[in-house]
């Protein structure tokens, strides 16, 4: 009868091999953000602690390590087929449903599974206590034990199929590496961002990148529709050759499979990815970890990372977008596309919000959009207002660029129609 496994893995072993420092594939470089130590030591033992997937309950002990056995396998399969054919283009409809899960499953087994609610539950109980309810005095508010943690972490990965359907809403893509720079992983080595100033990195936020390096030389990105409609488009458009050619570049490579050649500031930005979004640790084939320490030099709060969620102030609007740029914008957000306006003109006394662009020509193409709307409106990088369940109606001389952004049911317009005439 076999012993029970005793060192658990949050990175896969299979995964750490593809950035091994020696041709037999047992050792790896780690570096440890909270000393700016680097060392070298066994894959067994990198990215793994000892009984990470045990849970003790009462006298008893579960350990539930073999939960995660089939993931692991398929995802080492398609791991390796990618890194040795360097392509996408051989995968399966079957195959593209293991590789979201095996993003689902990489998100959702790492340390974040556990530092992540405790550090929500204490942020919770901050605010309680700064409205003058006590916390402490109501057991439904007590910071969750370690046992439920873990059973909570069980419960994401067994229920990960809404993970899973997102993952699959995005299009595969692999970048590669000039011989020179090459990629790093970490301890929660998934990365998300937003290609535009206004998104968030939700699995279903317009404008979302999921990032997993698989090698030394590739990384695998998960790209919003969004974002591939705009590649799709970059042949057309009106843009500087040498932008043009990099976006038709993406396209090619995102239509192929193929890899998409990325330059040593992308690869750059990606590792600066797994320095910011892991937890304490990162990993890779050399011991060339000086960017690593630079960047942690300029932000020291990433030496040690508990979550990437926070809860806001109370009482206090959302921080500013700091991508955004100063003036007032409208973001608008359809069921397949987003754009921003550029607002010249707000009338106060207008009916829902009412402004003027400049943007004559993107107007026309937000006001011919016949489904369902939601808009943002951001002042100097904050937002100010939010619609849903909208439409954009220009009104006057098509070339004023005038337009008011009103409910698209007739009833609820009616009913804003009254409240702005009662606040007014």
């Amino acid at each position: 009868m076999s012993r029970p496994s005793k060192k658990h893995h949050f990175v896969p072993q299979a995964q750490l091999r593809h950035f091994a420092a020696d041709p037999e594939r047992r050792s790896i470089y780690v570096f440890a953000k909270r000393s700016d130590r680097s060392f070298l030591t066994s894959i067994a033992n990198a990215g793994s602690e000892n009984d990470f997937n045990t849970v003790s309950l009462g006298d008893t002990k579960w350990n539930f390590e073999d939960l995660f056995q089939e993931v692991d396998a398929r995802s080492a399969r398609l791991v390796a087929e990618m890194v040795s054919r360097r392509s996408l283009a051989w995968m399966t409809a079957d195959d593209r449903i293991a590789l979201a899960d095996f993003f689902a499953t990489q998100m959702l087994r790492t340390h974040f599974s556990r530092t992540g609610p405790k550090h929500l539950a204490g942020q919770l109980r901050e605010m309680t206590r700064q409205v003058g309810y006590d916390p402490d005095a109501d057991p439904h508010m007590a910071m969750p034990s370690d046992a439920a943690v873990r059973l909570g972490a069980v419960k994401a990965f067994l229920e990960r199929e809404g993970h899973t359907v997102a993952l699959l809403g995005l299009h595969p893509a692999l970048y590669a590496s000039d011989g020179e720079h090459r990629f790093i992983i970490s301890d929660h080595p998934v990365s998300r961002i937003n290609a535009f100033p206004y998104g968030d990195v939700g699995l279903k936020s317009p404008g979302v990148m999921v990032m997993l390096p698989v090698s030394p030389g590739l990384t695998l990105a998960l790209h919003c529709p969004t974002i591939v409609q705009r590649y799709e488009l970059a042949a057309s458009a009106d843009l500087e050759p040498e932008r043009r050619a990099r976006m038709i570049r993406y396209r090619d490579g995102l239509r192929s499979g193929e890899p998409i050649a990325i330059d040593g500031d992308m690869v750059r930005y990606l590792n600066g990815l797994q320095v910011s979004q892991s937890a304490g640790y990162l990993y890779a084939d050399t011991d060339a970890f000086d960017f690593a320490r630079e960047i942690l030099g300029k932000d020291e709060d990433l030496r040690s990372v508990e979550t990437h969620v926070e809860l806001g102030q109370m009482g206090n609007a959302p921080p500013p977008r700091s991508g955004m740029p100063a003036g007032t914008h409208l973001v608008i957000f359809g069921s397949l596309d987003h754009c921003t306006l550029a607002i010249e003109e707000i009338d106060e006394s207008g009916e829902g919000l009412t402004a003027r662009t400049g943007q004559v020509d993107l107007l026309a193409q937000v006001a011919g959009d016949t489904g369902m709307l939601r808009v943002e409106l951001y002042v100097d990088r904050q937002v100010r207002r939010g619609m849903s369940q909208v439409m954009v109606e220009r009104f006057g001389e098509r070339s004023s660029g005038w337009f008011r952004v009103v409910h698209r049911d007739p009833s609820l317009r009616s009913l804003s129609a009254q409240l702005d005439a009662r606040r007014g």
